[in-house]
């Protein structure tokens, strides 16, 4: 599993822990894939090459439970 496809699904998972019912991810650049959640607008971001001071994951969808679900 390549280190994208593993990241997107630690993603996916996180935010299926919190309700959130969340689109396909989509390539924003070389390094970075958003999905947002189809219910309440909550988005989380994959950064394949994240500086010393960001993270690899992050986002409300990860962060918040869903408030609609």
């Amino acid at each position: 599993m390549t280190r994208l496809a593993n990241l997107k699904r630690q993603a996916m998972n996180s935010s299926l822990f919190r309700n959130h019912n969340m689109s396909n991810f989509k390539r924003l650049g070389p390094n970075h894939h958003l999905s947002v959640c189809k219910i309440c607008g909550a988005d989380v971001m994959v950064n394949l090459k994240p500086q010393p001071n960001e993270i690899d994951i992050g986002g409300e969808a990860v962060a918040l439970p869903c408030p609609v679900a």
